[in-house]
């Protein structure tokens, strides 16, 4: 490895674990270090302050922190922190980040755990702490507001949507090992609690839990003792939203507008049944519990709805369901659903399975297909979306 190889990365192993689920890193992504302070185009200013021993402040952007400026759901709030990397690459300046508000207590603390030490988030992220500069700097530092952070598409030509996306992975996999290593370290604390509870509620807390131990008798009972199996498929249930990103992805690609929002039987069968994730395979849907018709619909279907169970919402979580997601052997979420496309994009750079969020009817045999499976095409409409929404995004870098 190159003299970048910090302290942290020097320590880390080729597998860490998340919630009794182990990830080896041979299975994920490969996320070469380009130079000794360049990743993917976006530089690694902690590094690179480390050797010229100064603290350069020049373009230097910090996400607008006031909790009253904070755009959209933790989905929206966290592709705002992804694209603010973009942004101050184009820019030419680090990002800085503050420990108070956006994104830290926010989003980035509700996502990840053990993100305390200033020293490994600026280390392992290439940021700097805003509170690390001296104030006779802070003045001269670019606010970006949070809702043009989320809607950023960059269009420097000098970087391809490859950096980007393996940028993306670099970021992901870093911030999910300093949560495996708080896991390690408090496995008890109420951080790792409601981020593993809807995963320890099915597997209990090593993950291997076929026999629904850790779920009361009534509950196994009301669900008809349906077996929990090792192997299971998600399901993510929204009952709202994203039209017009909707109507734009039908009249571009032809995405079914009503598919994800209804997830009718026979769709889930076309997904999953060429996997062998059909018969004796749990399927597990996570909701904010405004849809019921989908839970019944599929509940009732004679094929599903035996190895069928939804989340309970007093199990349900936040963190703990993107958890479930990201851990899941398939993923099926709905394309408009930046919580959606935040679980596919850790599974993405985590190695974790296939991911589905495109459907539409084939137009000549009337059958579902999925299309855009992709990681490529998966960040093209996650930029189209981004150009749906108004206000635009700055088209300059102030």
């Amino acid at each position: 490895s190159s003299s970048s190889s910090s302290s942290y990365h020097a320590q880390d192993a080729d597998h860490f674990t998340l919630c009794g689920r182990t990830l080896h890193q041979s299975n994920m992504p490969h996320v070469p270090s380009n130079s000794d302070d360049v990743q993917f185009g976006i530089t690694n200013y902690w590094q690179q302050q480390q050797q010229s021993k100064s603290r350069s402040l020049s373009n230097a952007v910090v996400l607008d922190h006031r909790p009253e400026k904070i755009h959209g759901r933790i989905g929206n709030q966290i592709r705002g922190f992804f694209h603010a990397f973009d942004y101050a690459r184009d820019r030419g300046g680090p990002l800085v980040i503050r420990d108070v508000g956006f994104p830290m207590d926010s989003t980035l603390r509700k996502l990840y755990l053990g993100l305390d030490d200033w020293k490994e988030l600026e280390e392992r992220l290439g940021v700097l702490m805003y509170d690390g500069i001296d104030e006779v700097h802070r003045s001269k530092i670019y606010v970006l507001g949070t809702r043009w952070a989320r809607d950023y598409v960059s269009t420097n030509k000098q970087y391809t949507q490859y950096d980007m996306i393996q940028h993306r992975h670099y970021i992901i996999q870093q911030l999910y090992r300093m949560t495996s290593k708080e896991m390690e370290l408090h496995p008890d604390s109420k951080g790792v609690r409601d981020m593993c509870a809807s995963y320890h509620y099915f597997f209990g807390k090593d993950g291997n839990n076929n026999n629904n131990s850790n779920n009361n008798e009534d509950d196994v009972n009301t669900e008809q003792q349906r077996k929990i199996t090792q192997k299971y498929s998600i399901i993510h249930s929204r009952s709202f939203e994203g039209k017009r990103f909707l109507e734009e992805a039908h009249r571009h690609y032809g995405v079914d507008a009503r598919a994800s929002i209804d997830y009718p039987p026979d769709l889930i069968a076309s997904i999953l049944t060429p996997l062998g994730m059909t018969n004796n395979s749990t399927v597990l849907m996570i909701t904010d519990g405004q849809n019921t018709k989908v839970i019944d619909r599929l509940s009732a279907d004679p094929a599903i709805g035996p190895y069928f169970r939804a989340v309970p919402q007093e199990v349900s979580t936040v963190a703990g369901d993107i958890m479930l997601g990201m851990l899941s052997d398939v993923f099926i979420g709905n394309p408009a659903s930046s919580f959606s496309q935040y679980i596919a994009m850790a599974r993405y750079a985590l190695g974790l399975g296939r991911s589905f969020l495109y459907v539409r009817r084939d137009a000549l045999s009337g059958k579902w297909e999925t299309f855009c499976d992709d990681e490529s095409c998966f960040y093209q409409l996650h930029d189209l979306e981004a150009q749906t929404h108004q206000p635009a995004a700055p088209k300059t870098i102030p």
